[in-house]
């Protein structure tokens, strides 16, 4: 994916008030925000559940505390709270200063920016592992669109070479991971297996919106995504076995989860969820012996030809 250090809208809640026989006129304070350039502040008269409805979004802006701030990297919407606009403002490297502007539109800019139009796009993942002392490097494909990741041999065979194989491609979907194997002798071997069973992170740990909301909380600690001007905020909660587990969450920018979907996730449980209808990529996962974390993420594409592969089983799998 080409992350684009681009145009970001912040909406801060702020009362202002006119007299006009007595008419109390509420509006919502709007920033547009470049990365590095600062942010210019617009006072529009909208509501919460306006701007919301605009977002595409229930209940998500308007149960924000007040004060609250809410931004868009590249239609990606995010809650700050706890900020103020000059603030705000030295966070895309301003002089923190609240500098207005007038005639702001924001359903006009909403629509064009296209900030619904989400590709969807297949994804290159890669990442750094560490795990019971040992450090890992690879990387993944995960298609979005049909819930499915793919490990190609060089990156598989640098994490866990197989002993008696000289490829191995591996796929996962369903909770399954589905590994296709080449032996010494050049015969193709397939066999099915229960993810977690192989790989640390099981996809208990984090199964689903409930399951989050009860076990993970924002801890406050922020860190800058990759070399993007989006930030990453980290969440602490347990595992299935009830062992500490912390994840980052950085708003995707071009994914956007169906909303009946949690999560679409790959190797190591990396990829992405869905928390009160926004879309977050687990930037990085860390827990009991293990540690993980995205270094690189674009589009991409992969083929596999799955033909001439005789199914084979492991007692105990």
């Amino acid at each position: 994916m080409h992350v684009r250090t681009g145009l970001m809208v912040c909406v801060v809640m702020a009362l202002s008030c006119k007299s006009k026989e007595s008419e109390v006129i509420k509006t919502e304070t709007v920033a547009t925000c470049v990365a590095e350039a600062g942010c210019t502040f617009y006072s529009v008269a909208l509501t919460r559940a306006e701007i919301d409805q605009l977002l595409n979004k229930n209940n998500f802006f308007a149960a924000a505390e007040t004060g609250a701030v809410l931004v868009l990297v590249d239609c990606a919407p995010v809650i700050e709270e706890g900020q103020s606009l000059e603030s705000i403002d030295r966070k895309y490297s301003g002089a923190g200063a609240a500098q207005f502007g007038e005639g702001f539109d924001f359903k006009q800019y909403v629509l064009d920016h296209g900030c619904f139009a989400f590709p969807n796009n297949t994804k290159r993942i890669s990442f750094t592992a560490n795990a019971d002392g040992e450090a890992y490097t690879g990387y993944f494909f995960l298609n979005i669109k049909q819930g499915e990741a793919f490990m190609p041999n060089e990156s598989f065979q640098a994490m866990a070479p197989l002993e008696g194989a000289v490829r191995v491609d591996a796929f996962m979907q369903h909770r399954v991971m589905k590994t296709y194997m080449v032996d010494p002798e050049g015969k193709k071997w397939v066999m099915d297996m229960p993810i977690g069973m192989t790989y640390g992170v099981s996809p208990e740990d984090v199964e689903n919106l409930e399951r989050f909301h009860r076990d993970f909380k924002k801890t406050g600690k922020r860190e800058r995504f990759l070399q993007t001007a989006l930030y990453a905020e980290e969440y602490t909660g347990t595992d299935d076995d009830g062992a500490q587990m912390n994840i980052w969450l950085v708003p995707a920018t071009d994914v956007l989860l169906p909303p009946e979907e949690f999560a679409c996730v790959g190797f190591f449980n990396v990829g992405y969820i869905q928390v009160n209808g926004v879309t977050y990529l687990m930037y990085k996962l860390t827990g009991s012996g293990f540690a993980i974390a995205v270094t690189g993420i674009e589009d991409g594409e992969y083929s596999f030809d799955p033909t001439g592969y005789t199914p084979f089983s492991v007692p105990g799998f």
